[in-house]
């Protein structure tokens, strides 16, 4: 090529160039997007197919579970379209203390849940029993890794303090429960572990319910204490968007209104948790009008349920709150 050609051939040349370096960032774009989409659904998945598995663990014995490779399939997933991700690894912490209940379920005597007891807090291992050690190690390691990507996931905290717990490293337990109270002051069974493994009696949570959960979210509750023993039943909803709210809360206030008055206690209301900002909540039937076909609606205009923005909680993601655990989406109960 002679210099005298390279004047009219140079603007050809920026201009393909110019095209492919679009051409390149929609590519890119549409990979990253489908990548995105692949990513949520398949955190939703795991978010479903952990809830089962940990529902079945309650009462199942190592043998009898069922679930653990579709939440190990769709933790896979989410890798492969996203990379390392803290929702993935949270999920798999619970699997594996899910692993670690039912065997808990199967060498002891009953009593309370071994994940929830606040007066039967873990004992221990004995020191024979191998595949429990191996299964206690195994959510220390899943814990850890979760707490690398996303440090103050309070669920992964209490998780790996639980297994330390087991393992007999009470010292380590009681760090672990205090970084899980860190989060959630309200969480009422680290607070007497903490006080049970230190000797000490801690000063009482903040009066107004604050947390430092890195992700923000929205739950409704719908349920009634049927039992002194505790149960409920009724609907819990973990949601990440206002609007599923509003029609999950309107889709269920008819049933919700004929069963009122005949429990114990009730929770009709929904809380809003917005890391970094304004939380609160509202109690639904404070805010019961009368809807244009004269039955009962919520006054949503009464109703503290600001957006979320960027930092929602992803789809499929279980939270600790206030020491209970949630799974995303709709729990029904009926204990």
């Amino acid at each position: 090529m002679t210099p005298l050609m390279v004047p009219a051939i140079a603007p050809d040349l920026c201009r393909w160039a110019k095209w492919l370096s679009h051409a390149d960032r929609d590519h890119y774009r549409v990979v990253a997007m489908r990548d995105m989409a692949g990513a949520e659904s398949a955190r939703r998945a795991a978010g479903v197919s952990l809830q089962y598995f940990w529902e079945v663990t309650e009462h199942a014995t190592p043998d009898e579970l069922e679930g653990e490779d579709e939440v190990r399939d769709a933790c896979a997933a989410i890798q492969d379209a996203v990379g390392a991700d803290p929702t993935s690894a949270v999920c798999l912490t619970v699997l594996a203390l899910g692993k670690l209940r039912a065997h808990l379920n199967e060498v002891s005597d009953g009593g309370e849940d071994h994940f929830e007891a606040r007066y039967e807090p873990p004992a221990g291992l004995e020191e024979d029993d191998e595949l429990g050690q191996e299964l206690a190690t195994e959510v220390v390691r899943a814990a850890h890794h979760a707490l690398r990507l996303q440090p103050d996931d309070n669920l992964a905290a209490f998780s790996l303090a639980c297994a330390l717990h087991w393992l007999g490293e009470e010292e380590s337990a009681a760090v672990a429960y205090r970084e899980a109270l860190r989060v959630d002051p309200h969480d009422d069974i680290a607070r007497a572990r903490v006080e049970e493994l230190e000797g000490l009696e801690l000063p009482d949570p903040p009066t107004r319910i604050t947390a430092g959960h890195p992700y923000g979210f929205h739950l409704l509750e719908m349920t009634r204490l049927v039992g002194h023993g505790g149960s409920i039943k009724g609907q819990v909803w973990l949601l990440n968007d206002a609007s599923i709210v509003q029609s999950a809360a309107e889709d269920h206030l008819a049933g919700w209104l004929e069963g009122r008055g005949q429990g114990l206690d009730e929770d009709f209301g929904v809380w809003t948790h917005v890391p970094g900002g304004q939380s609160g909540g509202t109690e639904l039937a404070e805010v019961l009008g009368q809807g244009p076909d004269g039955g009962p609606a919520i006054d949503w205009s009464r109703v503290f349920l600001p957006s979320l923005g960027d930092g929602r909680l992803p789809a499929g993601h279980p939270v600790r709150w206030q020491g209970q655990l949630h799974f995303f989406g709709r729990t029904d109960h009926d204990d």
